[in-house]
C-alpha cells in the first residue's frame, strides 16, 4: 500500500509538470529541485595592469575568495596562492566586520606590464533540501543585522518614492516573507533586459531604462528588497561556464550556463534561515557549484576590486579559466511554478502557496517598412571589464557570453513570423578565432517546440572569407532569393564544415523569445537540450 501511495504521489507530480510544460512557451518556469551538487574547483585568475609609459604608484585592492555557509550551501578554501611578476613594494590584508578579506598591493617606479596571479582551490556543496518558510512578513525583529542592509546606499536607493511605490505593488497583501521576496525576484527577472556596458549601475537607472547587467540587477532587486525592510545584500565573485543540467522528464534537460568571469548577484536575510543566497538570473534559495563567492557589501561601490595610480592610470585585463577536479550533479525536479517568464532554478519547500503576480507585458515596437530587420540584435563589440571613476579604476562585474558553436553540441534559436516574409538574408554575433572550412545556417521549421527537418539552407560563408578581429560582429548568411516564410515559428541552426573555430554571442535571459527558445543537440535530431538565454541574430526580411 505505501509503494502504490508513493507511485501516485509521483504519478500526480509528472502529470501537473506535464500540464504546465505543455501550457505554452510563453510562460517561463520556477524549476523546484531535490538533491545534491557538489564540486571541486581549481580557479585561475590572471590580472594585468598594462602602463602607458611609467608609473610612479600603483594601488590595487581586490577581494579574495572565501569560506562560507548557509543551510543549502557551504563553500570551503581549500588553498590559496598568490604571485606578482614585479614584486610589491608593499602588501597588506584587510578583514571588515562582515569578515570580508581585501589584499592591497603597493607598486612604484614601474613601466612594465604587472601580472597578479591568484591560484585557488575549493569545494563547494549544495545539498537542495525542502525548506519552510514560516517568516512572517513585515519582518517584526532583525536583531544583529547591520542596518547598512535595510537602508538606502548610493547604488540601491530604496527611500525613492517610485521604488518604493512599486515594491509596495509587488508585495500586495502577502503576510509570508519568503512569498513577498520571490514576487520581487519574479518582477526584476521579468522586466530588466540583460545589456552590456550600461551607463550607470544603480537601481534607479535599471528601474527607468529597464536594462543593465548583472550589478544592475543586484541592486534593483536590493533597493526593492530594503524598501520593504526586508535586509539584502550584493554578493560578489566568479561564475563559471561549465554547464549543468537540470532534467525535465520528456522535455529532456534545461541547461544552466553561464559565462566566466565576475559576477554579482544577492542575498537575502530570513530569520528562520540567516542569510540565503538568490541569484535573480538563475536562481533562489542557493546558488550553484559555478557560483563562487568572493565578498558581500551593501552595494557594488563595496565590493568591487579597485586601484589608483599616477600619473596615468593602466590598462585593466583579466583571464579567468577552471578545472574541475570533482564534479557530480544528482538532482530531481519535484515541482514547478508558471513565473517568471524565464527559467529559474530554486529549492523544493513548503509552508506557503506562493500568488502569482501579473508580469509586465512585453513591448515590442513593429516595423512598418516594407525591407525591415527583426531579433535580439542589441550586443557589445567588446564587453567592459572596468571603469575610471574619480581617478581610480573600478572592476565591473561582467564577462562575455558566448558558446563555442562549432563543437561537438549543434545549437538552434527560434524566432516567430506573423506575416508572409521574403527573406534575404540572416545575421548572426559571431567571433572566429581561426580554423578552415565554412559555416552556413540551416532555416527550418518548428515542429512540436523543436527543429524540424523542413526548411532552407543558406548560402556557404567560407572561414577564410570572415575577417578575424578583435569582439564579435555580424556574419551574414544569404539565402536564395525565392524563400519566402508563411506565418509560424522557424529555426535557425548553425552548422559548419572543416575545422572552423567559432563563438556565438548569446544574452542571458530571454530578451527577444520564450523560454523555450534556444536549444541544443549532441547528436541526431533529439534537441533535449532548453538553454536559458537568446542567441543573437538579425532577420533581415521584405514584406509580401
Amino acid at each position: 500500500m505505501a509503494l502504490k501511495g508513493f507511485v501516485m504521489k509521483k504519478t500526480f507530480i509528472y502529470l501537473f509538470l506535464l500540464l504546465l510544460f505543455q501550457s505554452g512557451s510563453a510562460y517561463g518556469k520556477t524549476l523546484l529541485l531535490k538533491g545534491d551538487l557538489n564540486s571541486k574547483i581549481e580557479v585561475n585568475q590572471i590580472i594585468t595592469f598594462k602602463p602607458k609609459g611609467n608609473i610612479s604608484k600603483l594601488k590595487y585592492r581586490f577581494a579574495l575568495p572565501t569560506a562560507y555557509s548557509t543551510p543549502i550551501s557551504i563553500q570551503e578554501l581549500e588553498s590559496l596562492d598568490i604571485s606578482y611578476s614585479i614584486p610589491p613594494s608593499k602588501t597588506e590584508d584587510q578583514k571588515d566586520k562582515e569578515g570580508n578579506t581585501f589584499r592591497i598591493l603597493y607598486f612604484e617606479n614601474v613601466s612594465k606590464d604587472i601580472d597578479v596571479k591568484i591560484r585557488f582551490v575549493v569545494k563547494k556543496k549544495d545539498s537542495l533540501r525542502e525548506l519552510v518558510f514560516n517568516d512572517p512578513f513585515p519582518i517584526k525583529e532583525l536583531r544583529g543585522i547591520n542596518d547598512k542592509y535595510v537602508s538606502k546606499s548610493a547604488m540601491a536607493q530604496s527611500e525613492d518614492p517610485e521604488i518604493k511605490e512599486i515594491a509596495k505593488r509587488i508585495s500586495g497583501s502577502s503576510k509570508n516573507l519568503y512569498d513577498v521576496v520571490n514576487r520581487v525576484i519574479n518582477y526584476v527577472t521579468d522586466n530588466v533586459k540583460y545589456t552590456y556596458n550600461p551607463e550607470k549601475y544603480d537601481a534607479l537607472f535599471t528601474l527607468r531604462t529597464r536594462t543593465g547587467n548583472c550589478q544592475n540587477i543586484a541592486h534593483l532587486s536590493i533597493a526593492f528588497l530594503r524598501a520593504l525592510n526586508i535586509p539584502a545584500r550584493i554578493v560578489g565573485g566568479i561564475t563559471l561556464k561549465d554547464q549543468w543540467k537540470i532534467p525535465l522528464g520528456k522535455e529532456g534537460y534545461l541547461v544552466q550556463s553561464m559565462g566566466q568571469g565576475g559576477h554579482a548577484w544577492i542575498e537575502v536575510f530570513f530569520p528562520a534561515y540567516g542569510w540565503l543566497p538568490f541569484d535573480p538570473q538563475q536562481s533562489k534559495n542557493f546558488v550553484s557549484t559555478r557560483h563562487i563567492k568572493q565578498t558581500h557589501g551593501a552595494d557594488s561601490n563595496e565590493i568591487n576590486d579597485s586601484w589608483s595610480a599616477s600619473p596615468t592610470l593602466p590598462a585593466y585585463q583579466e583571464e579567468i579559466s577552471a578545472r574541475f577536479i570533482e564534479d557530480r550533479i544528482e538532482i530531481n525536479l519535484e515541482n514547478a511554478e508558471p513565473v517568471p517568464n524565464s527559467y529559474i532554478a530554486g529549492v523544493s519547500y513548503k509552508g506557503i502557496t506562493t500568488t502569482a503576480k501579473p508580469v509586465e507585458e512585453r513591448r515590442v515596437e513593429e516595423s512598418k517598412e516594407k525591407i525591415f530587420s527583426f531579433g535580439n540584435t542589441s550586443f557589445p563589440n567588446l564587453v567592459n571589464l572596468y571603469s575610471e571613476q574619480d581617478e581610480r579604476g573600478v572592476r565591473i562585474l561582467d564577462k562575455e557570453t558566448a558558446e563555442y558553436v562549432s563543437s561537438q553540441d549543434i545549437y538552434a534559436q527560434r524566432f516567430e513570423i506573423k506575416e508572409k516574409l521574403k527573406i534575404q538574408e540572416i545575421s548572426l554575433a559571431l567571433h572566429k578565432f581561426g580554423g578552415d572550412g565554412a559555416v552556413f545556417i540551416d532555416l527550418v521549421e518548428d515542429q512540436d517546440g523543436r527543429p524540424s527537418l523542413k526548411g532552407v539552407r543558406s548560402e556557404l560563408v567560407f572561414l577564410k572569407d570572415i575577417e578575424r578581429k578583435q569582439g564579435y560582429y555580424w556574419v551574414n548568411f544569404r539565402f536564395d532569393n525565392d524563400t519566402i516564410l508563411d506565418q509560424k515559428k522557424y529555426w535557425i541552426i548553425f552548422r559548419k564544415s572543416g575545422e572552423a573555430i567559432i563563438n556565438w554571442f548569446y544574452i542571458p535571459g530571454n530578451p527577444f523569445g520564450d523560454s523555450d527558445d534556444t536549444r541544443s543537440t549532441r547528436k541526431g535530431w533529439n534537441w533535449n537540450d532548453l538553454l536559458n538565454y537568446d542567441f543573437v541574430f538579425k532577420v533581415n526580411a521584405e514584406r509580401l
